[in-house]
């Protein structure tokens, strides 16, 4: 069935191989010891491609007689010679890596001393519109007792101007009344000057009738003398 169908088989075999690559790939890394060189052939009397500095990053491909073919980071392929290549991630790599991480570390913490000193400056900012809330709303608490003792004092005064009201108007019905019997009283008053006036009127005129006539009597009595 794979005979009649060879499309498949080129496939099958392209990715056996891309596999098989790629279980063969290992990273490697030029040593710390030098620059080397890397070479379009495994031999020291074919042209150099380009100089590797110590630390440089490859991708190992193929091993053939103490060489090395890899693929750099660029893409560029050649050969290195073995010795002096490391499997292990050299000292100056370590070295940069560990620098970045720390430049990376300074910087996060640079920029989180910068946001904790932020923050501190809005906590303290905060506190002090607390303390200035705080203050204001013991002030609203004293005024509002003031209002409540006040509002208290008007309900009494409130109660004792009704009190005093009913007082007055008490006082207003009895003054009525003494106006009414001091009216009485001076009406029975002038109506017992006129009594009097009337009563020594007739008593004068009763007086003046028997004194005329004890004088007519006299008058007769001494005629008949």
């Amino acid at each position: 069935m794979l005979k009649s169908h060879p499309f498949a088989l080129i496939i099958i075999w392209l990715v056996m191989t891309v596999c098989a690559a790629t279980a063969r790939a290992e990273t490697i890394y030029v040593s710390d010891v030098r620059e080397i060189s890397m070479r379009i052939g495994p031999s020291t009397e074919n042209r150099i491609l380009r100089m590797l500095p110590a630390g440089s990053k490859m991708e190992l491909l193929e091993e053939r007689d103490g060489w090395l073919r890899v693929r750099a980071t660029d893409n560029v392929e050649g050969w290195v010679l073995k010795r002096f290549t490391s499997g292990d991630t050299p000292v100056s790599l370590k070295y940069q890596t560990l620098r970045e991480e720390y430049a990376s570390l300074h910087s996060a913490s640079s920029g989180a001393l910068g946001r904790i000193a932020e923050l501190e400056e809005i906590n303290k900012n905060l506190m002090e519109v607390l303390s200035t809330t705080s203050n204001n709303l013991l002030s609203l608490d004293r005024e509002h007792a003031a209002l409540r003792l006040d509002a208290a004092n008007v309900l009494d005064l409130r109660e004792q101007f009704d009190r005093m009201a009913v007082k007055l108007a008490a006082v207003q019905t009895e003054a009525e009344a003494l106006r009414q019997d001091n009216s009485r009283m001076k009406n029975l008053d002038r109506f017992y000057w006129f009594l009097c006036g009337g009563a020594v009127f007739l008593v004068a005129w009763l007086a003046g009738v028997i004194t005329g006539r004890m004088q007519g009597k006299r008058r007769n009595t001494l005629q008949y003398t």
